[in-house]
């Protein structure tokens, strides 16, 4: 199968490498070729490829839809990046054409070595048979295959990255207390995790904000969502407000934030 990835970013880089694993000729698309040169880059879309997957910056997802389908570029489309929920739906509305989307589960600093042993896949399918045929394209990695509508795949990759995001504050706001009587917050992280429920998330660092280019970026995405529909979220605008002190405060302290 030919396979071509548009954005080689992290997230393109890392789908780059699992598709060679899986033995698919793959190309790639960006802006500035020279950045990856594993396999071919084009500053332009190949038409004839059997399967397109969208890696770019979210902000760019519906300019990069429009230019495909403008450009008669072979579907179905892949969207891999994060992006609000309706986003998929909408543009298969709008173009008529065939769009799934597959959100990726990786780390910032390890995505090629997460994206090579994902222990799940989420499909968020346009329609069973291109749902069939992405969970046959993943089915060889051995990883949970879970296929749902788009609309579900892109809220799901949202909760969990502002999952992450309240883990790391719930143990910035611990380690606030802790600091005020004293005492230290990792010996209370390691009694409290020998709890199963409990999760080791966010306990290597104390005291920082959350860093990296998906956790901030999530979060504002979430509240800006929410807002659009009138809603008020205390809890993560809470998160956005806490975050945001520690990061003036580690500004003038400068950390090793946790990243994601």
């Amino acid at each position: 199968m030919h396979v071509q990835i548009i954005g080689m970013g992290v997230v393109g880089k890392a789908q780059a490498k699992v598709m060679q694993k899986l033995g698919h000729k793959v190309t790639g698309c960006d802006v500035k070729p020279g950045r990856f040169t594993d396999i071919p880059i084009n500053d332009k879309p190949v038409k004839d490829a059997d399967l397109t997957f969208l890696c770019p910056p979210e902000k760019v997802v519906p300019d990069v839809i429009d230019n495909l389908v403008s450009s008669k570029v072979h579907n179905p489309y892949v969207i891999k990046s994060t992006v609000p929920p309706g986003t998929t739906q909408a543009a298969m509305q709008k173009y008529g054409v065939h769009i799934c989307h597959n959100p990726e589960f990786l780390r910032e600093e390890t995505a090629v070595e997460d994206a090579l042993n994902q222990k799940f896949v989420v499909i968020g399918e346009c329609c069973k048979e291109h749902g069939d045929a992405m969970a046959e394209l993943y089915k060889p990695l051995g990883a949970e295959i879970i296929r749902t509508k788009p609309n579900t795949s892109e809220m799901a990759k949202l909760v969990l990255n502002n999952y992450l995001s309240t883990l790391i504050t719930f143990w910035n706001e611990i380690d606030k207390i802790c600091s005020v009587l004293h005492l230290d917050t990792k010996e209370v992280a390691d009694i409290v995790k020998n709890d199963n429920r409990v999760s080791e998330y966010g306990t290597a660092f104390f005291g920082k904000a959350f860093g990296g280019k998906c956790l901030p970026k999530d979060l504002n995405q979430l509240l800006a969502m929410c807002r659009s529909k009138g809603l008020i979220v205390k809890l993560f605008e809470t998160i956005k407000e806490i975050n945001t002190e520690l990061e003036i405060i580690n500004a003038n302290h400068p950390t090793n934030p946790e990243k994601v």
